[in-house]
């Protein structure tokens, strides 16, 4: 006997399949309901009878292809889905099955585009209902006011970089990259972690790809001018390659070299031209043997600069991320804007160096970063990012590194977040073949908060021709989002 009936006002969810990035966004989606309602959700199978749920309030969620309904609502024109890749459509309305109920449909291109619908649907639909002015709570206990989206990404790559001893919780980091729909994370470590392969497996059923990262030649000595040198680094990265990364099931490889300098020759030849032959040929042999691979060559323009036509000439399988080419968004001070107009021309003229071929990447700063006064390389393997809760709380505090420096970086990206979009779009204008943006998040505890700057970084991310201003006001809305 039910001593309680909630008739007219229960919603339920009928979803599609319950595997790989749906099944997480379907667990999402169920955490986001339940706490506003006063009753137990309930699920169902998109083969259950339609008619037999006519009397609740319904979610659909899922994929043309994985729930029947969502098909069904597209064949009929209830609904138009998106049909780019990672793109969602969600849309509120009176339900087909019931004038008196109503029906919420979100609706992903695939099991990215359902979850990144899940979470805006969150952020940008029912944070923004909910009245915080006087503390009224409205949804899915109110009529939900009618609502009609569509999105996807105009940069179809978009993630963080980071040291890997400085993820500290790897599952809620990635779970709080997915809450931004970034869709990537570069790791750069001295030696594969010993849990990697669960790393980039939990990765994955967030829709997340791994690039796992070391040197070649970045940080040690070399003379990338002695032919010996060459060949000894050739081997050395097959071979790290090989045993520590080739099975681990991950999605690429980044690497540095010797361009992190002001110099712009290294034994008398310009680092333009000697990296190049470098990278083409250390890349041509690994891809000789993993051609599928795909590698990102971390670049630094301030060794580089005027030279850059000379990187016409790298391998067009490999991209270049580009990093510290000019003010914010390069800077690792938000506040940065002395040389913008440089940094734009600088931007249209490295983005499309290879033509159609171009796959292009750069490296965000203005978040977070290390101490380099007070690092050390890693000494041997490790476990990645399974700290303890007490020492992830020791450092995060106020008077705490991360916390200081995303207080200072917040100011200003809502002074300069322009700049980024600006940056952004003139790299989607080159048309390269493909493009990659990624933040520098290393060390700012993201496991602990989804902290303002870098969720605007995400958003622009994925629509930097949204204007400055409406990005602001959107994720400062999103309850999730933590000022410091």
């Amino acid at each position: 006997m039910d001593y309680v009936k909630h008739e007219g006002i229960r919603w339920t969810i009928v979803h599609g399949e319950y595997e790989g990035v749906e099944r997480h966004a379907l667990d999402v989606l169920y955490n986001i309901v339940q706490p506003h309602v006063p009753y137990l959700m309930t699920l169902h199978s998109h083969a259950t009878d339609k008619q037999s749920l006519s009397d609740y309030n319904l979610i659909v969620l899922g994929t043309v292809r994985s729930n029947a309904w969502i098909a069904e609502l597209a064949e009929q024109g209830h609904i138009q889905p998106n049909p780019k890749a990672e793109g969602y459509a969600i849309k509120v309305f009176v339900s087909p099955l019931n004038p008196e109920r109503q029906m919420i449909v979100i609706a992903g291109a695939d099991g990215n585009g359902t979850l990144y619908g899940v979470n805006d649907f969150e952020h940008y639909y029912l944070d923004p209902n909910e009245d915080d002015l006087y503390e009224k709570k409205r949804n899915f206990t109110e009529p939900m006011p009618e609502y009609e989206a569509s999105s996807a990404p105009a940069i179809p790559e978009r993630g963080f970089w980071t040291w890997g001893h400085v993820i500290y919780d790897y599952r809620k980091y990635m779970d709080h990259m997915a809450k931004w729909k970034l869709n990537f994370i570069t790791i750069w470590n001295d030696f594969a972690p010993i849990n990697a392969k669960e790393v980039t497996d939990y990765a994955h059923t967030r829709g997340i790809k791994v690039i796992w990262s070391f040197s070649w030649s970045w940080g040690e000595d070399c003379d990338p001018n002695d032919p010996e040198e060459l060949n000894k680094w050739t081997e050395r990265v097959l071979d790290t390659y090989e045993t520590q990364y080739a099975h681990l099931g991950g999605d690429g490889i980044y690497f540095q070299t010797f361009t992190e300098t002001k110099e712009k020759h290294i034994g008398g030849k310009l680092i333009a031209e000697v990296v190049v032959d470098w990278v083409n040929h250390i890349a041509g042999k690994l891809l000789e043997r993993h051609p599928e691979l795909w590698l990102k060559f971390g670049i630094h323009a301030t060794s580089i600069e005027e030279n850059y036509p000379l990187l016409a000439k790298l391998d067009p399988r490999v991209n270049i991320t580009w990093e510290d080419a000019g003010a914010f968004p390069y800077s690792y001070d938000a506040n940065d804007n002395q040389s913008i107009a440089e940094t734009m021309q600088y931007t249209a003229n490295i983005g499309g160096l290879r033509g159609e071929q171009e796959d292009f990447g750069l490296v965000i700063k203005g978040g977070t970063f290390l101490n380099w006064f007070a690092f050390e390389h890693q000494k041997g393997v490790i476990v990645l990012g399974q700290a303890s809760e007490a020492l992830i709380d020791s450092l995060s505090g106020q008077k705490a590194r991360p916390y200081k420096q995303w207080r200072h970086q917040q100011a200003y990206w809502m002074k300069n977040l322009h700049n980024l979009l600006d940056t952004l779009k003139v790299i989607v204008e080159q048309n390269p073949k493909r493009i990659a943006a990624e933040a520098l998040v290393e060390h700012g505890l993201w496991e602990r908060y989804m902290w303002f700057p870098a969720a605007l970084c995400a958003e622009s991310m994925w629509n930097p021709y949204e204007s400055a201003e409406e990005i602001i006001r959107k994720v400062a809305l999103a309850k999730e989002v933590h000022f410091a």
